[in-house]
């Protein structure tokens, strides 16, 4: 079957069209296609079987998109729909469908397609609709789910992000028998107002996540917990003494004036929760982290407590 590569893009930028199917006379289809109304350059590349196609969209980056083939098929419609599901990991697919209310089409943006297209439709004109819209929507997943999991204006993970993580850290806690501390630092009397970059509240926790990142180390997890709130996963740290060594550095570099909203310094509070002593999953850690640090609060300014 063919396996030449010929180009199609959007702004001037390339986009790799990666047709994936068995059919040479629908990829030469596809090749005179992309090469119609030339002004918006695609490069068509066949792919033979879902594992080239794949690749062929991981090399391509944000600027590939795969056409698969779902035409007929019978019963190996199952198998071809259970592709998609890899293959759109690394780029948007589009379904070339028998027709767009076939059963195949339903199951094919189910499994995770962008869009589907009926061959009988197919021309090079909506062949280059339906790439562009298919790089819009994935922009846009990609952006929504940036916004989902990482703060806007401090750019640290957010808390469902960093649920996650924890997740993962107590599975590899278990399974290694490791050691780690969840450490949930607290700030008060943050600065009101509204600044060039956004509101002072938000710029100085993001000046503050900036000082304490180099006291961490490049395995541990910083994150933006709740409004005022940093959560802080110290990961493989056995010694009580380590930790209570970053928690001091942690309150030293709070104390510090701020530069957003003025030259002022919060209050600090900080609960430490260890795994497994203080609890083996993520729930309990942080329900166990959040304890402490209302401790911490209760008796004073700019303490820590171990849960």
């Amino acid at each position: 079957m063919p396996g030449d590569t010929t180009v199609f893009s959007t702004n001037d930028v390339a986009v790799t069209l990666v047709t994936l199917t068995g059919d040479a006379t629908l990829a030469g289809q596809i090749e005179r296609y992309t090469r119609e109304a030339g002004q918006e350059p695609l490069v068509a590349l066949v792919a033979g079987d879902p594992e080239k196609a794949s690749k062929a969209l991981a090399e391509a980056g944000i600027q590939g998109v795969a056409l698969y083939d779902l035409r007929g098929g019978g019963s190996s419609h199952h198998n071809l729909l259970a592709a998609i599901p890899i293959i759109s990991r690394n780029g948007p697919v589009i379904g070339l469908v028998d027709s767009e209310s076939s059963p195949v089409a339903q199951g094919a943006l189910a499994a995770g397609a962008t869009d589907v297209v009926a061959i009988a439709d197919l021309s090079a004109a909506l062949l280059r609709r339906a790439v562009r819209y298919a790089l819009a929507r994935r922009e846009s997943e990609r952006k929504l789910t940036r916004l989902r999991l990482f703060d806007p204006i401090t750019s640290l993970p957010s808390q469902i992000l960093f649920w996650e993580i924890l997740s993962l850290a107590v599975r590899r806690a278990k399974r290694n028998r490791d050691f780690f501390a969840v450490l949930l630092v607290d700030i008060e009397n943050l600065p009101d107002g509204h600044g060039e970059d956004g509101p002072y509240r938000d710029l100085a926790v993001r000046e503050l996540a900036e000082r304490i990142t180099p006291i961490l180390r490049g395995s541990d997890t910083i994150a933006r917990f709740e409004q005022q709130q940093l959560a802080i996963l110290a990961d493989s740290m056995p010694r009580v003494e380590d930790i209570q060594i970053v928690a001091e550095k942690i309150i030293e570099e709070f104390a510090k004036p701020l530069d957003a909203g003025g030259p002022l310094s919060v209050n600090v509070a900080i609960g430490i929760a260890l795994y497994p002593t203080s609890a083996t999953g993520a729930e309990g850690l942080l329900s166990r982290a959040t304890d402490a640090m209302l401790q911490a609060r209760e008796h004073g300014s700019n303490l820590f407590v171990f849960a």
